[in-house]
């Protein structure tokens, strides 16, 4: 919208270009005037009350014009000034989701510390832990960190979609792998409820963010066990004119008419899962939808009460698919964690505490600090070199843990196993730690993850 439109479609002018106008106007009313008079003769009297009639007419259409111009240009005026207000007031709204993005970061990188903390202090709990019913409870409370864990993360993701802040990288996707993939790591959940979940093969491939389409996915599939009593959940595509439609059927509840558009918004769920572990956060479809919105994909819904729902997404087709990613070899035996010296950095001390009695109850020989210069000391004073460096990304006075890590490395050698740890959840680090193959867990990390994880990055170390 431009600021110098005016209403009734009319510009904003100089009042002295208006003032021009109205002589202008004036000029031609007494030119016709003065052919009139010329026009009715010798009679004086009649051309006298021409002229006085004529005159009376320019006068008032000439005060009519003054005060139109003036209303027009005080419109104008009110106009600019609302113009003005509104993209103040859009500034301020964007600066003001900014900041509470901001502030929903580092809030969740805080709370993220004691989490991760908690995790692991479960995890050395639960290898010291031998009742059924120990066991049992603290599978819940693991449960429990996962909700919070889950929760923190997409509140976080949510503000960061809703600011515009997430990157997009568009690539051809080959979108039967990534099925292939969610299939096999969703199939134990859909086992454990019972349901049968399939995928009918695709060959095709699509343009769009792999990542956030594979986040959309994850939604949709994880939506469809936990609304899902019996049966099965099967996943598909089909071709739509250029487009791709990704679909998700499942044999569940189903969605009455009426809730349709209302399951989009945050933390609105159905009330009547069918499992006592599936009342979710109600914040997944959120997710899908603004996702979709970033990347204009289209989403459909189709359900029928107590027969089942299909959550379609499309994405426009692509002719060529990008690289698969190489698949993380298997774990190497646990055994090549035992005995071998492990160097965490850490600026948290509780984190240190937690992973010491989580490294420590897998045989490893623990060396904490807070910084690689206190590393580095302890190091020395022990006669010790680490087998295996974990280091958080954030630390102290500004410095990274890749920078830090490449001191390290000076000391010991470039192949120095080395594990990155962060609460910064962003697409960002983690497309940074991918693009210089740096292996790399964010926080609260999973005691199994990180057991996989070193095994893995100790195993290939011994046989490099």
């Amino acid at each position: 919208m431009s600021s110098a439109a005016g209403p009734r479609g009319c510009n904003a002018s100089d009042p002295d270009d208006e003032l021009m106008k109205l002589r202008k106007i004036n000029r031609v009313l007494m030119d016709r005037v003065e052919r009139d008079m010329d026009a009715q003769g010798a009679d004086g009297y009649s051309l006298f009350r021409t002229a006085i009639t004529l005159e009376t007419r320019v006068s008032e259409r000439t005060a009519e014009l003054t005060r139109l111009t003036r209303q027009l240009m005080l419109e104008v005026s009110q106009r600019r000034l609302a113009e003005k207000a509104l993209l103040t007031a859009k500034a301020e709204a964007e600066q003001a989701n900014l900041g509470k993005t901001r502030f929903l970061a580092a809030a969740t990188h805080d709370l993220f510390q004691p989490l991760n903390a908690a995790r692991l202090f479960l995890g050395a709990l639960a290898e010291e832990t031998a009742g059924e019913r120990a066991r049992e409870l603290l599978g819940r409370v693991d449960a429990a960190l996962d909700s919070i864990d889950e929760l923190l993360g997409t509140l976080l993701d949510i503000s960061r979609l809703d600011a515009g802040v997430w990157p997009v990288t568009l690539t051809n996707v080959a979108v039967g792998g990534m099925l292939v993939r969610l299939a096999d790591e969703y199939r134990p959940q859909a086992r454990a409820a019972g349901l049968d979940l399939r995928v009918v093969p695709c060959s095709a491939n699509v343009s769009t963010d792999r990542h956030l389409l594979e986040r959309v996915l994850r939604n949709l599939i994880s939506n469809a066990i936990r609304y899902t009593a019996e049966g099965r959940v099967l996943i598909g595509c089909r071709h739509r004119g250029e487009r791709l439609s990704i679909e998700v059927w499942d044999s569940g509840i189903g969605i009455p008419e009426e809730k349709r558009s209302e399951i989009f918004e945050e933390f609105h769920r159905l009330g009547n899962a069918p499992r006592r572990d599936g009342k979710g956060l109600g914040l997944g479809l959120a997710i899908v939808d603004r996702i979709a919105r970033l990347l204009d994909l289209r989403v459909e819904l189709t359900s029928a009460v107590g027969r089942g729902s299909c959550f379609a997404v499309s994405a426009p087709c692509s002719p060529a698919a990008e690289t698969a990613e190489a698949p993380e070899p298997a774990a190497a035996p646990t055994s090549a964690i035992d005995g071998r010296c492990v160097l965490v950095i850490d600026n948290d001390a509780a984190a240190l505490d937690a992973m010491r009695a989580v490294l420590e109850s897998w045989g490893c020989r623990l060396v904490t600090a807070a910084s690689v210069t206190e590393g580095l000391k302890h190091l020395s004073v022990l006669g010790m070199a680490p087998a295996c460096v974990m280091i958080d990304y954030h630390l102290d006075g500004g410095a990274l843990g890749t920078d830090e890590l490449a001191v390290l490395r000076c000391h010991f050698g470039d192949r120095l196993p080395a594990l990155v740890v962060s609460a910064d959840h962003s697409a960002e680090l983690r497309a940074q730690m991918k693009r210089i193959g740096q292996a790399f867990l964010t926080k609260p990390i999973s005691p199994p993850r990180l057991r996989a994880m070193m095994s893995y990055l100790l195993g290939r170390s011994a046989t490099g």
